[in-house]
C-alpha cells in the first residue's frame, strides 16, 4: 500500500499541534476525528505518515473536559467493498465480517447489537470518521473516498472530534500525482500566523532492509580488499 507523510516546520513562537484528519464527502452525518497528530515545540520539527490500508471499528463517545472523544474499543483491518456486522456477544458490541458486499468504494456496517453504536472506518490503523448512534437495525454506509485537511490546535488528543477547535487553517491536503510528502510550514507574518503547504516526493525502507544491504556492502568491502 502507499506510503503518504506530512511534515511540520514551526517556525513560530509557540508550541502548536498539528492535526490531520479526513471527510467522506459522499457520506453524510459523519463526526470527522482526530486521525494523526504531532506536537512540535518552537522553532521545532515533527511530521506523521500514515498507509492506504482500510479499518472498520467501533467506539465509546466521551466528554473529556467538555470535549467530545471517540475511543475506539475496537479496530480491524477491513477491505473496500466489504459488508460487516456489529453484534453484541459475550457482553460487549463487537465487529464481525458479514454477508454479503456493497459498493466497490464504499465499507458497511450493520449495527445487529440491538443496542445504540458509534461505527467508523479508519485507516493505518485509527479511526478517521464515525457514524454516532446507529441504531440497531441501522447501518452505517461509508464512501470510501477521503479529503484529507491539516491545521494547527493548542491542545488536541486523538479521537477529539474536529470542529471549532482548528486555531489556524485547515487547509486541504491534495497530492499531486507522484508526490506523497506534504511539508507544513507555519511561520509569523507580523501578527499573523501563516500556513503554506508543498509537496515532494518521500521514499521508505525498513531497517530490516537496511541492515540487509549494508551487510552485502560489508561482505563485498571485505572480498575487496582481501583481493586487493
Amino acid at each position: 500500500m502507499p506510503n503518504y507523510y506530512v511534515d511540520f516546520n514551526n517556525n513560530t513562537s509557540e508550541t502548536w499541534t498539528m492535526g490531520v484528519y479526513q471527510e467522506l464527502p459522499g457520506s453524510i452525518g459523519l463526526a470527522s476525528v482526530s486521525w494523526k497528530q504531532t506536537t512540535v515545540p518552537q522553532m521545532g520539527e515533527s511530521g506523521v505518515e500514515w498507509s492506504v490500508d482500510y479499518n472498520v471499528t467501533i467506539a465509546n463517545y466521551k466528554q473529556i473536559g467538555g470535549i467530545g472523544v471517540y475511543k475506539a474499543s475496537q479496530t480491524l483491518e477491513a477491505s473496500l467493498g466489504s459488508v460487516w456486522d456489529c453484534v453484541f456477544e459475550n457482553n460487549v458490541q463487537q465487529l464481525r465480517l458479514g454477508s454479503g458486499s456493497t459498493s466497490p468504494d464504499s465499507i458497511q456496517i450493520r449495527n445487529a447489537s440491538n443496542q445504540l453504536a458509534n461505527l467508523g472506518i479508519g485507516m493505518s490503523g485509527q479511526g478517521s470518521v464515525y457514524k454516532p448512534d446507529v441504531v440497531g437495525g441501522g447501518t452505517a454506509q461509508f464512501q470510501v473516498t477521503p479529503t484529507y485537511y491539516v491545521g494547527l490546535f493548542n491542545k488536541l488528543v486523538l479521537g477529539e472530534v474536529i470542529s471549532s477547535n482548528v486555531v489556524v487553517g485547515p487547509l486541504k491536503l491534495v497530492f499531486p500525482s507522484g508526490l506523497n510528502c506534504a511539508t507544513v510550514t507555519a511561520r509569523m507574518d507580523g501578527a499573523n500566523i501563516r500556513l503554506s503547504i508543498t509537496y515532494s516526493q518521500a521514499s521508505s525502507v525498513s531497517y530490516e532492509v537496511t541492515k540487509r544491504l549494508r551487510g552485502i556492502q560489508k561482505e563485498r568491502t571485505g572480498e575487496l580488499l582481501e583481493s586487493a
